[in-house]
Parts: C-alpha cells; sequence; structure tokens
C-alpha cells in the first residue's frame, strides 16, 4: 500500500510538471505572436495576430488552473470562465470600457477535452462582442452563462445587448473565421449552436 501511495503521488507530481510547463510553452507561443505583432504596421494583421494570442493563452489558462487544482484531470470551469472574461476585458479594454461583463456559471467540473474546446468558443464569442457590438462607445453588457437547460443539458450562452447583425460593423455568423471556427468547435462537442439576433446577439451550445 505503502508503495502503491508513493508511485500516485510521485504521477501527481509528474502530471502537475506536464501542465506546468504546457501553460509555460504556450505563454511563450503568445508573447512571440505579442512581439511579432509590434512589427507590423498593418492594422488588420496586428489585430489576427492577437486574436491568435488570445486563443493561446485561453488554453495556457486551462493548464495554469488544473496546474493549481488538487484534480488534475478536470477543471473548475465556473473559475475558468471568470479567469478568462478578465483576461479578454483587460486584451480589448479600449472596447471594453464602457461594456459590462457578467459571468453566471454553476460549479461544474471538465475534462482537458471538453474544457479546452468551450474556452475556445467563450474567446471567439466574448471578443467577437467585444469587438463589434458596441461601436462609437456605445455601452451595453455581455453575459457569459454556464448552466443546465430543463433537459439537463449543459448550456454555454454568450449574450450581449449590442447592434445585432444587421449592422455592416458587425460580422454575421458564416463570414467571420472565429464563429467559423466556434461552429466547427461544438460539432466536435456533439453540441447545437443557436444564434439568436435582435436586439443584441445570444450564441447558444447546448
Amino acid at each position: 500500500l505503502e508503495e502503491t501511495q508513493r508511485r500516485l503521488g510521485e504521477k501527481e507530481v509528474l502530471l502537475k510538471e506536464v501542465h506546468h510547463r504546457v501553460k509555460n510553452n504556450l505563454q511563450v507561443i503568445a508573447s512571440l505572436l505579442s512581439l511579432q505583432s509590434a512589427r507590423i504596421g498593418d492594422a488588420g494583421v496586428r489585430d489576427a495576430l492577437r486574436e491568435s494570442q488570445n486563443r493561446v493563452r485561453s488554453m495556457a489558462l486551462i493548464h495554469e488552473k488544473l496546474y493549481q487544482s488538487s484534480d488534475l484531470a478536470q477543471v473548475d470551469f465556473a473559475g475558468y470562465l471568470r479567469s478568462l472574461v478578465n483576461f479578454l476585458a483587460q486584451s480589448y479594454r479600449q472596447h471594453a470600457d464602457h461594456v459590462t461583463l457578467d459571468v453566471q456559471a454553476t460549479s461544474v467540473q471538465l475534462d482537458l477535452e471538453t474544457a479546452i474546446p468551450c474556452g475556445l468558443i467563450v474567446n471567439e464569442l466574448v471578443s467577437n462582442s467585444l469587438k463589434h457590438a458596441f461601436p462609437d462607445g456605445r455601452p451595453g453588457s455581455i453575459t457569459v452563462s454556464l448552466l443546465p437547460d430543463d433537459a439537463g443539458r449543459w448550456c454555454l450562452r454568450v449574450t450581449d445587448d449590442g447592434v445585432g447583425y444587421a449592422e455592416p460593423t458587425r460580422d454575421t455568423p458564416r463570414t467571420s473565421l472565429g464563429l467559423s471556427l466556434v461552429e466547427t468547435l461544438t460539432a466536435q462537442l456533439g453540441g447545437t449552436i443557436t444564434v439568436n439576433t435582435g436586439p443584441g446577439v445570444t450564441t447558444a451550445i447546448c
């Protein structure tokens, strides 16, 4: 029994180190993208690099949460969502100053294979809302929720009260790379995606 406990302890330490190194490596990649974007004059290319940087950081944050957790196989996704939304507010602070962000999430543990796609989905949807839903300093709010529906399925929703998809300044669901990625990740999770517009936009993945 003592030998088994010793070996389990060694595996736990090793797994923690793996999560820590993966997080560090992803942060290095994000930093390299940041350095590269600083040398580029084209605003569109800079924005594309920043979007890629945020995607990498959203994955790094998962491994950071797992490294800090006593359960190395599952992440507290409610806590992760709050950290991710706070990070995105800082990343897009020039857009977020006049926008209220709220997270409504029931405590749920997700494994790595589920948490990473869900984190990337939230990254895309919240980023899209911050960039396009509130033009010209328009105030508003964005709500991210992870709650069970009436059938007991977990549903991830991102809702904003912005200008909606009718405005020419806003990407429509199938023309944005980010929202195409959301569709791909939703299919990977075996879920369904629903987009409702007017007023604002609500995207639900169940």
